[in-house]
């Protein structure tokens, strides 16, 4: 009994070590993000569309990068204009290398990974000039083979405008490349 019990704490103890290990190298790691045109609701009905590409460091918490946005009302174009990346707030690794569809996975290259990225974004309206701070979240399914992204989540932004929260995911593919 007291083998049984000395093989299964190594075991555990193995097991902490090897998942604290994986989980330590994706905090150091560098990234690529990229945006794809993707639209995002608010319950108020406006529609945020946004398309950006820059990088981040989770080590560093720091992150660059750009797009270009625009706000829609009833499918006409209110306001338009550019969004800069200021800096990186969190990030959540699902893994690299594969991504779940209906029809099932699909193999990925090692280093397409996917996550939850919230970034600091300062958007400047091209009508007005009026420049406003957000928080931009980039949320990408990929994960590691055989597993899965988290349940409840999905594929797209979010945007939180002071006083306006587009919550809602209506289009959108983002991706994340995993630097050496």
């Amino acid at each position: 009994m007291r083998r049984t019990a000395a093989v299964l704490a190594f075991a555990f103890s193995a097991a902490a070590i090897f998942v604290g290990s994986a989980g330590s190298a994706t905090s150091k790691s560098a990234f690529l993000v990229f945006v794809e045109p993707t639209q995002t609701a608010a319950s108020n009905g406006l529609v945020l569309e946004t398309e950006m590409a820059g990088t981040f460091n989770v080590a560093d918490k720091t992150a660059s990068g750009d797009g270009e946005f625009a706000l829609l009302a009833g499918g006409s174009e209110i306001d338009h204009g550019t969004l800069t990346v200021t800096g990186m707030i969190a990030f959540q690794f699902y893994g690299c290398g594969e991504v779940t569809t209906p029809d099932g996975p699909i193999s990925l290259p090692p280093d397409w990974c996917g996550g939850r990225v919230i970034l600091n974004i300062r958007g400047t309206s091209a009508v007005s000039g009026e420049q406003r701070n957000a928080l931009y979240e980039v949320n990408c399914q990929i994960h590691n083979p055989g597993g899965q992204a988290p349940p409840g989540t999905s594929e797209g932004v979010k945007v939180n405008v002071r006083g306006v929260n587009f919550n809602k995911h209506l289009t959108g593919d983002n991706l994340l490349v995993m630097l050496p």
